[in-house]
């Protein structure tokens, strides 16, 4: 019986001390400053037993408003979002117990907590950037960014570019200054491609094939960093002098563009306005005049 009797003794007790001095008794902690006017009126916020429901927020903050700034001045305001969140409750971001000057009175904004059809429409909230390379896209933002970060794990695809921009490289990426892509004004797409920059798809043997005696610098032929113009009279061999008199001997006349003849460095592979003349055509020709020749002789001959 006295047990009983001092168990009770000690609960009417802590029962006054509780409704006396609730705060020191169970509050978690001070109010932010802005709820600080609420510190003795616990159910402002709170039911009994049953936490702190939206509706007690939205009775002060109207969702619409949350976020928005009295200075209207603002060249940037907040992003409005939380009207995309009306089945979440306020207390998965925000707690107010956290002294009058906290330096974050929430936990932090997670996108998760938006419904997967907002998620996908970033510029429902999000202005959209307005450089070159976002001017291009086609599009929508996830399908190069993640809402864990906007600039980490990038996944950029050039095909996501419209068609038209996909040629307009300068547009997006500087321009090299080396001195080989100093003369090009050419869009980089004849010689690279947007799977991988490095290494290029020119192919030097279209114009010229450089076999082992054609494998020089490019300064060796093309001068002043001019790729657009050519010269074969950098080597020993290729003389003005000499190119033209085993030209004029063939009577030919135009010899100054010598790749619309020749290919590569085989002199008995030739194109001739279109017709190749090849080893064995050349041996039939000298075979020819050589038959020729040996007639004449025998004619001689015979005129004795």
């Amino acid at each position: 019986m006295r047990r009983i009797l001092v168990v009770s003794v000690l609960m009417i007790t802590y029962v006054l001390i509780l409704y006396k001095f609730p705060h020191a008794m169970i509050g978690p902690g001070e109010l932010v400053q802005g709820h600080y006017k609420i510190t003795n009126n616990c159910f402002s916020c709170h039911l009994v037993f049953r936490g702190i429901p939206n509706k007690k927020c939205i009775a002060c903050h109207k969702v619409d408003d949350i976020g928005k700034s009295a200075d209207t001045n603002k060249t940037k305001q907040k992003v409005l979002f939380h009207s995309f969140l009306v089945n979440e409750l306020c207390t998965s971001c925000h707690s107010d117990h956290n002294g009058l000057n906290p330096e974050r009175s929430y936990s932090g904004f997670r996108h998760e907590l938006l419904s997967e059809s907002v998620r996908s429409q970033c510029s429902g909230c999000h202005e959209k950037p307005i450089h070159n390379l976002h001017k291009e896209k086609a599009a929508e933002c996830n399908s190069c960014h993640t809402s864990e970060g906007w600039k980490s794990n990038v996944r950029f695809d050039h095909d996501l570019i419209q068609v038209a921009g996909r040629s307009d490289c300068a547009s997006c990426h500087p321009i090299p200054t080396d001195d080989y892509h100093s003369s090009f004004k050419d869009n980089c797409s004849k010689c690279h491609n947007t799977t991988q920059w490095i290494p290029s798809t020119f192919d030097h043997s279209a114009y010229f094939v450089l076999d082992n005696d054609h494998n020089v610098k490019c300064s060796t032929c093309h001068s002043n960093n001019n790729f657009t113009t050519y010269s074969c009279y950098g080597c020993h061999d290729h003389s003005e002098s000499n190119i033209r008199e085993e030209h004029t001997e063939e009577g030919i006349s135009d010899f100054s563009n010598c790749i619309s003849c020749h290919k590569s460095g085989n002199k008995h592979d030739i194109d001739l306005n279109g017709r190749k003349r090849n080893n064995s055509e050349q041996n039939e020709q000298k075979n020819s005049s050589g038959s020729h020749s040996k007639g004449l002789e025998n004619d001689s001959e015979d005129d004795d």
